[in-house]
């Protein structure tokens, strides 16, 4: 006879895995075989993840529609087993998933609106850190500003998106019929962000996306300076990156 830990461990990789040396441990009742006991929890459990994935993906599932989203779902949850008790984060590796996996990855704009919902789901449920202020920078002696380095706040992310999701969202969002699915030319790069407890979301040319990117990887500000320089006219460099400091800081995208 098996402890109860090992039952609950055969039990739950039955559920998670479908593995089957449970059914050892169940006996079959007077009106149903013991394989379709644990298919009622196998299943109830399949269609709890869909339900999660339903409502933090609905833009998603507006733009596949009811039977292929559930397709796409049903395939997610083949491949990805869960590894957290908390189903908000089951979700998180969706818009990896897409993008690499046949046949959604042959439609980038599947990964492109996965990626962009999980970041504004991100945005909104993001820790409460505290965000830099304009009093904050300048507080610091301008001797030191080549020095300072800066960091995004946690309910940022920067997405480069290879179609135009951003109107197929907003279309989705305002129910009104999306335009055409386009493939772009170049990415959209986007920061997706969160000020004043609504998730907001705005593209960057490729200056500012650069900066911003090279900042999140820890480059201060001298450093930043001299990228921008590298990209347009040299004697505006300084003026140009403090713009974008002032931007990013008014729209509560950098950790204080």
């Amino acid at each position: 006879m098996i402890s109860l830990k090992e039952l609950q461990d055969e039990f739950q990789r039955a559920v998670l895995q479908g593995e089957t040396e449970v059914l050892d441990e169940i006996n079959s009742s007077d009106k149903e075989q013991r394989e379709v006991l644990l298919g009622v929890y196998q299943n109830a459990y399949g269609l709890r993840l869909i339900e999660f994935i339903e409502n933090d993906y609905e833009k998603l599932g507006l733009l596949l529609g009811d039977d292929q989203f559930e397709i796409m779902v049903r395939a997610y949850i083949a491949n990805t087993v869960s590894h957290s008790p908390n189903a908000r984060h089951y979700g998180d590796r969706l818009p990896e998933f897409l993008k690499t996996h046949e046949p959604f990855s042959n439609a980038p704009v599947l990964g492109d609106m996965a990626s962009f919902e999980w970041a504004l789901n991100k945005a909104f449920d993001a820790a409460d850190a505290e965000f830099m202020t304009l009093e904050d920078l300048a507080s610091v002696e301008p001797e030191n500003w080549p020095d300072l380095n800066f960091a995004p706040h946690p309910s940022t992310t920067r997405l480069d998106l290879a179609t135009n999701v951003q109107d197929i969202w907003q279309a989705l969002d305002d129910e009104t019929t999306p335009p055409a699915i386009e493939v772009l030319d170049e990415p959209d790069r986007v920061i997706v962000f969160r000020r004043d407890l609504s998730s907001m979301y705005r593209s960057m040319d490729y200056e500012e996306a650069m900066l911003w990117d090279e900042m999140s990887r820890g480059v201060n500000f001298a450093g930043l300076n001299e990228l921008s320089a590298t990209y347009a006219d040299e004697d505006e460099a300084s003026m140009r990156v403090a713009g974008y400091l002032k931007g990013w800081i008014e729209g509560q995208m950098l950790a204080a």
